[in-house]
């Protein structure tokens, strides 16, 4: 391991790699002080400029980016109660009140230290056990593989929005287009219909740009542009600043929403959004002053920021460890490393650990830097906002038809980018999560493989997942989260 962190300093000293994370922290702010642009949508535009890069620049400017898009989208939350992403939507319920009481800075002052401070703590956890679960992991063979899978489908398509119903119809229709292409046993044809573009499978980044950027311009495009002239009532930011007291006050509550919010980004398909309202909850029930929560509490402020940026390592872990997406964007990012030669799983850690120890130093800078880009935003929020959307998804388009031929410079990409955008553009209008789609498209092909495997192992049929001790540990705590998660159905009576 000591190697592996030398190595890992060593791949930075070339600097492009810290450049790359800055400049990603500085446009992930500027994104998700933008309301319609978010972390999966940038990322997705412009993954495929970073397929000629080495895989610390690569990666390390996508990272910038998402950590970056995360921490912004509490700007606009405080300023016009508008969440720049959907992870600042609790934030609006206490910081939108401070704004319009003149404590507009105060606000934005405890969501930038509390999110560097969750994002932090987070950053530890990621680093002290991903190496261990890696080892543990190894150990792992086709029925533990199929068990987390399988788990990992069912979560992401009960928790993915209001109704579960459309998150597993949308979880089958992913398993089904990731199934599109030769068969890995037979070699035989599914789904193709004739055409032998697909035979590999269908693109998968032109289709996430697709979904989820041109979606996204045609789902904002349909809709009157009333961002356009917000700009001229934006609160002043001057007013009172953050006192040490103030902060210290909130500090057991930012300590605890920052282990909530790291852990439930280790469960695939929860994500920051449903972390920052799980944790406000939970402050608001320990608070001593609760009657003054929602109200323009600081405390509440604290408690959704700490959650949400937690979010941000916490959702590596699963996907670094088992390859298995923790939310939407780290299924985006899991593309770039697949793309980048970088194939999540434990073996990850044995084959590129100098790779994945400059990363975790990546995180932790951009940590630090997130203070001062924060500072920067919280007074250049006013011009940022002033951008003509026109121009600014003008741009997105262009990049994003770019971005999908720049892949194989072949124009059937673009194509599937277009069909991609349709449909996400139809499952949002439809209520139809896309984020069961996309991970269980990854997941397809990886379960049917070790579901075989398991298969070919065994003698006893289905029996094998509880005859082995790992799988069968496996499937007893997989019972027990399940049992958890829908008796008490607080998921899914969370405010939106």
């Amino acid at each position: 391991m000591f190697e592996n962190i030398l190595a890992g300093f060593s791949v930075l000293l070339d600097g492009w790699p810290i450049v790359a994370a800055l400049g990603g922290l500085a446009l992930g702010v500027v994104v998700g002080a933008i309301p319609g642009l978010t972390a999966t949508m940038t990322i997705a535009i412009l993954m495929p400029f970073t397929f000629f890069l080495p895989p610390a620049v690569a990666i390390g400017f996508l990272l910038g980016i998402y950590k970056g898009a995360v921490y912004g989208g509490s700007i606009p939350a405080v300023l016009i109660n508008t969440p720049g992403t959907a992870a600042a939507a609790a934030t609006c319920l206490d910081g939108s009140v401070l704004a319009k009481s003149g404590q507009a800075k105060k606000a934005l002052q405890m969501s930038l230290y509390a999110s560097v401070v969750g994002d932090l703590l987070s950053t530890i956890l990621l680093i002290a056990v991903a190496a261990p679960l890696a080892a543990v992991a190894v150990k792992f063979s086709a029925p533990e593989y199929t068990l987390l899978f399988i788990f990992s489908l069912m979560l992401v398509a009960a928790v993915s929005g209001p109704n579960p119903m459309k998150g597993l119809l949308s979880a089958g229709i992913g398993a089904l287009v990731g199934c599109v292409g030769m068969d890995p046993a037979s070699g035989s044809q599914r789904y193709v219909f004739g055409s032998t573009d697909i035979l590999g499978g269908v693109p998968l980044v032109p289709l996430l740009i697709g979904m989820f950027a041109l979606a996204e311009v045609l789902d904002r495009v349909s809709k009157p542009l009333s961002l356009q002239h917000i700009a001229s009532q934006v609160p002043t930011t001057a007013g009172p600043s953050l006192t040490k007291m103030e902060f210290t006050k909130c500090l057991p509550t930012i300590f605890r929403s920052s282990g909530i919010g790291a852990v439930i980004g280790v469960l695939p398909g929860l994500g920051a959004e449903i972390a920052c309202w799980i944790a406000y909850g939970v402050a608001k029930k320990r608070s001593k002053e609760p009657e003054k929560y929602g109200k323009g509490s600081i405390e509440g402020v604290s408690a959704s920021e700490s959650a949400n940026n937690a979010c941000v390592p916490g959702d590596l872990i699963p996907m670094l460890v088992f390859g298995i997406p923790g939310d939407v964007v780290t299924a985006v990012l899991m593309g770039a490393f697949i793309a980048q030669g970088l194939t999540p799983g434990p073996l990850l850690f044995v084959n590129h650990g100098p790779v994945i120890y400059a990363l975790y130093a990546i995180l932790i800078m951009t940590n630090i830097a997130l203070i001062f880009f924060g500072l920067i935003a919280i007074r250049a929020f006013s011009k940022i906002l002033a951008l003509p959307q026109i121009y600014v998804f003008g741009c997105v388009t262009v990049l994003a038809v770019a971005g999908s031929y720049a892949i194989n410079s072949d124009f059937f990409d673009v194509t599937v980018m277009f069909i991609g955008g349709i449909a996400g553009f139809v499952m949002r209008r439809t209520g139809i999560p896309v984020a069961p789609f996309i991970i269980s498209m990854l997941l397809t092909p990886m379960l049917e493989n070790n579901f075989r495997q398991t298969l070919s192992m065994s003698d006893v049929g289905l029996a094998i997942f509880v005859q082995r001790p790992i799988s069968a540990g496996l499937l007893a705590f997989f019972v027990f989260v399940a049992f958890v998660l829908f008796r008490s159905a607080k998921v899914r009576r969370l405010p939106a």
